[in-house]
């Protein structure tokens, strides 16, 4: 049974600390209404409907005329919805009023009064107000929106340079919607005509957000900012939006229509190999093969050598001659020894070999990696890999003896736990089971550190003292609930009443302007509790995240109870029961996927260009939406967690569909594409699902399975403790008939 009220429903202990809050700053509350018209009212302006809570609250007010004073906060609701309907006159004179009764919190009153004179044009008392603000309450966390404030008087007062000082100190905010200023700074340095600055944000804005609505528009006014020619560092950062947003047409009649501009050889040379790499981005392996090894003896350019080299080497494989790839790979590696990249090509080719089954000439690439370039950032994956090259080719005692001289020379915790079950996995060959159990039983000992660890626990249960007493804090995690919410809760007043008025995004900024040390973790614990009750998930897993690692990563796990169900929290629960019911799919791989994904902060891109909770990329969401009868028309749309956790919902439940429940290829092609994988399961075919996930190709794939398996059992024990997941029963060993 999961505990899902302290994160949907606001608990009567919370309201009771409202009240409390309320007594504090001394605005009393009498009895507390409960005329239907007064709920109807504040439920109309909880969901953002305000004409009617107009209507509702005016109705309460005729039936009880005592009730402003009863809801010391009814005024300022009023203030608001009468803003919100564009009644500003009228607004100003109820927050004029609300701020006789919330005097802790004023400074909101003044500033919506600021905004009510702005919309009407009266800059003259705004900025009289605005000044009063400043003065009053130089704490507030208002005073950052009065930047914005600012903006709108300077272009009021049609004073462009003021109103661009003030946006660019916006920027450093992260308060606002980040894409919007970027969109009015190009704008208002289009309007100042300061080129330099406009293109500058043109493409930082191009960069972050080339999926945004109006991307199309500020790519097409940045590039006929160029009369003529645009210098190259320009056009690459132009065509790589175009790429990016899969614009190839677009690409090519933009390097066309600068070739023209080329003045010498390498500047010719140049725009012919962008052609040449659009088509390679269009997916045009064969012509692009076709055209390196017809052309790469007339170019001179070292750049463009480089590139054709290392795209024959890419098409080769692309078109399945593994073989040829691996020599072109070598070649580059020989022809460019000091590149960046030869680690990696060396890395590929050991990769390729074991493709073919060449598990010798792998396991020697993998050695040259490591003597050629001995501080790559492959080195410890290269030692675990010779050992699993062994392991391929059944001499299991040889991978042992790799494994055992990689263990010395690695100071990882999880590579070490990864080392050491594998060991285990060789003497299962060998069908030394006692051996296997007694490194599993060990391994399992700290069973929430990683993957293996968490395997070995759940295979080896067999009601063991030590099983019996980690079964025992499972228990417990699946009966905890701790706050200490209670003792802190005077430091969120202020926090408390904005949420009441204003909702989860303005009571944000107040409680990031309370002050926690790290030290006393309760008190950072407390500061976690109030982000979740607000709603705020990402914030407060991090919090709870803090905490662990500063205080309790080493911890033992009974230590640990305290902290370890807010790391494995049900958030957006109710949503998520109800899309896992729909596409019959588990909560806890949900979870778990959100969890890995994005740390449950809906508004995030990744450096991929996938957006939001579930982490989805566009184009993926463009696709799946009409199936579901959902209308997709900006990538805006993903940063709503309903529509995100649906859709992203609906997808891995399509791919558990393909790949017959199987969690690790359904997880591995979340993250990596589907048609990866169907490339990875005809390379290494295999029962060995430990052995499948070790050749995934990509180390963020690899990762990623692993630990969004950890998650997902981690939070099946927690709703249901000792109960072992169907993907462990099916192991074709037994380990209790052995110790």
């Amino acid at each position: 049974m999961r505990t899902k009220g302290s994160v949907t429903i606001l608990p009567l202990v919370f309201l009771a600390l409202f009240f409390t809050i309320l007594g504090f700053f001394k605005i009393r509350a009498s009895k507390k209404p409960i005329l239907p018209a007064y709920s109807a009212g504040l439920e109309a302006y909880r969901s953002g409907r305000y004409d009617k809570a107009l209507d509702y609250f005016s109705q309460a007010i005729t039936q009880s005329p005592n009730l402003v004073r009863q809801d010391p906060l009814l005024r300022f609701r009023i203030g608001y919805a009468f803003f919100k309907n564009k009644n500003f006159f009228e607004s100003q004179i109820a927050m004029e009023t609300s701020r006789k009764t919330l005097k802790v919190i004023e400074d909101y009153p003044i500033y919506f009064q600021i905004l009510s004179f702005l919309k009407v044009g009266d800059t003259t008392r705004a900025m009289v107000y605005e000044k009063d603000l400043r003065n009053r309450f130089p704490e507030s966390p208002l005073l950052m929106l009065l930047d914005s404030v600012q903006v709108e008087i300077a272009l009021n007062q049609n004073k462009p340079d003021t109103a661009l000082k003030y946006l660019l100190k916006m920027v450093d905010y992260n308060r606002f919607d980040q894409a919007n200023i970027y969109l009015r700074l190009i704008k208002l340095f289009t309007t100042l005509k300061k080129i330099k600055e406009f293109k500058r944000y043109s493409y930082k804005f191009l960069q972050k957000y080339p999926f945004h609505n109006t991307a199309e528009r500020v790519y097409l006014n940045l590039k006929s900012s160029y009369p003529g020619r645009i210098p190259q560092s320009d056009l690459k950062k132009l065509i790589d939006y175009l790429f990016t947003t899969n614009q190839f047409l677009a690409a090519k009649n933009l390097i066309d229509s600068q070739r023209r501009f080329a003045k010498n050889r390498d500047e010719k040379e140049y725009f012919e190999w962008l052609l040449v790499e659009t088509a390679y981005h269009q997916g045009e392996y064969r012509k692009v093969l076709d055209w390196c090894l017809k052309n790469r003896g007339r170019f001179k350019t070292l750049r463009i050598l480089r590139e054709i080299d290392l795209y024959t080497a890419r098409c080769y494989l692309h078109l399945g001659q593994v073989k040829n790839s691996i020599v072109a790979y070598l070649k580059f590696q020989r022809r460019y020894p000091e590149d960046s990249l030869s680690p990696e090509v060396l890395w590929k080719v050991a990769w390729l070999y074991e493709e073919l089954k060449d598990i010798s000439s792998a396991i020697r690439t993998y050695r040259i990696l490591n003597i050629k370039y001995p501080e790559n950032e492959f080195k410890n994956e290269a030692l675990f890999r010779i050992g699993l090259d062994y392991y391929r080719l059944n001499q299991f005692k040889t991978a042992r003896t790799s494994w055992k001289l990689a263990l010395k020379k690695i100071d990882n915790q999880l590579l070490q736990q990864r080392i050491r079950y594998w060991i285990g996995k060789s003497f299962e060959k060998e069908k030394n089971f006692l051996e296997q159990s007694k490194i599993y039983i060990d391994l399992a000992s700290r069973p929430v550190d990683s993957y293996y660890s968490m395997k070995a626990f759940l295979l080896t249960s067999n009601g063991s003292h030590l099983h019996h007493k980690i079964n025992e804090i499972f228990w417990q995690l699946h009966h905890y609930e701790k706050s200490y919410l209670s003792e802190y809760v005077s430091r969120y007043q202020r926090a408390l009443l904005v949420h009441e008025i204003l909702g989860k995004k303005w009571a944000n900024q107040e409680i990031k302007l309370v002050q926690v040390n790290i030290e006393n973790w309760p008190e950072m614990f407390a500061k976690g509790e109030f982000y979740e009750r607000i709603g705020n998930y990402g914030q407060a897993y991090r919090k709870f995240r803090s905490i662990f690692e500063n205080h309790f990563f080493d911890a033992n796990l009974s230590d640990m109870v305290v902290i370890f169900k807010k790391l494995y929290p049900f958030y957006y629960s109710n949503l998520i029961d109800s899309v896992s019911r729909r596409f019959s799919i588990s909560p806890e791989l949900i979870l778990s996927v959100i969890k890995k994904e994005s740390a449950f902060e809906p508004q995030i891109i990744s450096y991929a260009n996938a957006y939001g909770l579930m982490q989805l990329l566009p184009n993926v969401a463009s696709q799946l939406a009409p199936r579901l009868k959902l209308r997709f028309t900006s990538a805006m749309q993903l940063f709503d967690p309903e529509f995100n956790i649906t859709i992203g919902s609906f997808y891995l439940s399509s791919l558990l569909k393909k790949y017959r429940g199987n969690l690790i290829m359904a997880l591995g092609a979340y993250n990596a594409g589907p048609h990866r994988m169907d490339r990875w399961i005809k390379i290494f075919p295999t029962n060995d699902d430990d052995l499948f996930m070790e050749n995934l190709e990509f180390e963020q794939t690899r990762v990623y399975v692993r630990t969004c398996l950890k998650y997902y059992w981690i939070y099946k024990l927690i709703v249901n403790p000792e109960k072992i997941p169907e993907e462990i029963l099916t192991y074709p060993v037994n380990f209790r008939d052995f110790y």
